[in-house]
């Protein structure tokens, strides 16, 4: 993907958004987590943290479970952990479709239609970049990471100000493409409307929590471009 001129930025989630990796994710982050602190750590059991992001979610385990923050060297023994449990992970999973369905189609069709894109993730850099690798998807538009920051309203906020560099002018609108019920309170917080994903019950939640727009998937590359215009 180039710099283009568009006034339109769309800003995706990775995992369950771009990747079909919000399980293995879970699973493998919390692997380690157990690994490391000596506890049992089921998986979905961080999302009483306060900040769902890996940064975030990681201080509040450590807070909880040893009553501090982890320290420099404990940090990047996580997150080396982590990436090697994903990797084989998704080894494992080798043969399977990791994109979602229809996002490399609709990721072609953005420029043209008068859209600069950003990917922005509650991840780690590394490992969003490997599953981005995995699920053949271009690595390059993500911009903002838990890298960045535990907040994840600043990692969206920062990707929406960096897109704007790499672009080259500030984007007359923002939207936001996310999974997760947290994704449509970020975008209340920074003023963007949000095209959810999800089905069933995830998407039934995702309306009730704000999302002008649910999706299924963006097999309906037409479809959904148009949504992207008109949501507000």
């Amino acid at each position: 993907m180039t710099a283009g001129m568009a006034d339109r930025l769309v800003i995706f989630d990775v995992d369950g958004t771009l990747c079909d990796t919000y399980e293995l994710d879970d699973v493998c982050f919390c692997e380690v987590a157990a690994e490391m602190l000596g506890v049992p750590v089921p998986p979905a059991s961080w999302k009483a943290a306060p900040e769902i992001t890996d940064a975030g979610i990681l201080a509040w385990l450590w807070d909880r479970h040893l009553g501090r923050r982890p320290a420099p060297g404990e940090l990047e023994a996580f997150v080396a952990r982590f990436e090697a449990v994903l990797a084989r992970e998704l080894r494992r999973a080798a043969g399977r479709s990791l994109a979602m369905p229809g996002i490399a189609r609709l990721l072609g069709r953005l420029a043209e239609a008068g859209w600069d894109v950003a990917f922005a993730t509650g991840g780690w850099g590394r490992t969003a970049r490997l599953k981005l690798r995995s699920a053949e998807l271009p690595v390059e538009p993500l911009l903002a990471s838990s890298d960045d920051s535990p907040d994840r309203a600043e990692i969206f906020r920062l990707a929406g100000s960096r897109a704007a560099l790499r672009y080259g002018a500030p984007h007359a609108r923002t939207v936001l493409v996310g999974d997760g019920l947290w994704d449509v309170r970020v975008a209340a917080r920074l003023g963007w409307p949000v095209l959810g994903i999800g089905r069933g019950e995830r998407a039934h939640r995702l309306r009730e929590e704000g999302a002008a727009a649910v999706v299924g998937d963006f097999q309906d590359t037409e479809a959904v471009l148009d949504l992207l215009l008109e949501i507000r």
